[in-house]
C-alpha cells in the first residue's frame, strides 16, 4: 500500500513491477517443491497429493483457474496454491503468467487504494 502514497506514477509503476517479480520469484520454490511431491511419505500429505491429482485429473482446468484466484485474493494461501501448481504440473510459463498477472492486479489495487481514500477524505 505504500506504492499508493508515492507523488510520481512512473516510480509507483516500476516499483509495483519490481515489488511483483519478486514476489513472484518467491512462490518458484514453492512451485519446485509441488513437483517433488512423489517423494513426501507424511502420511496426511501423501492423501492430499493424491486427492489433488484426482481432482485434476477429472477437472484439468481447475488448477489454472485456482491459481489465478488464488494469485489475486491470496484465497486459498498463494503459497499453498503455488505447491499445488507443482504437484499437477501447471506448466512454467503458465503458473509464471498467472502468478505475474494476478499479483499485479492484486498489488496495482492495494496500490491504488490509499489515492482512493485520500481522495474521499478530501
Amino acid at each position: 500500500m505504500a506504492i499508493g502514497v508515492l507523488e510520481r506514477p512512473g516510480l509507483a509503476a516500476v516499483l509495483l513491477v519490481a515489488f511483483t517479480i519478486g514476489h513472484v520469484a518467491a512462490k518458484c520454490p514453492w512451485y519446485w517443491a509441488g513437483t517433488h511431491a512423489e517423494k513426501v511419505r507424511w502420511g496426511v500429505a501423501v492423501r492430499g497429493v493424491a486427492r489433488a491429482r484426482e481432482v485434476i485429473a477429472r477437472h484439468p482446468n481447475y488448477g489454472h483457474g485456482l491459481l489465478g484466484v488464488s494469485a489475486v485474493t491470496s484465497v486459498p494461501p498463494f503459497h499453498l496454491a503455488a505447491i499445488a501448481a507443482g504437484i499437477v504440473r501447471i506448466p512454467w510459463p503458465a503458473f509464471l503468467g498467472l502468478c505475474f498477472v494476478g499479483r499485479l492486479l492484486r498489488f496495482g489495487a492495494l496500490g491504488v487504494l490509499p489515492s482512493l481514500v485520500r481522495g474521499w477524505l478530501g
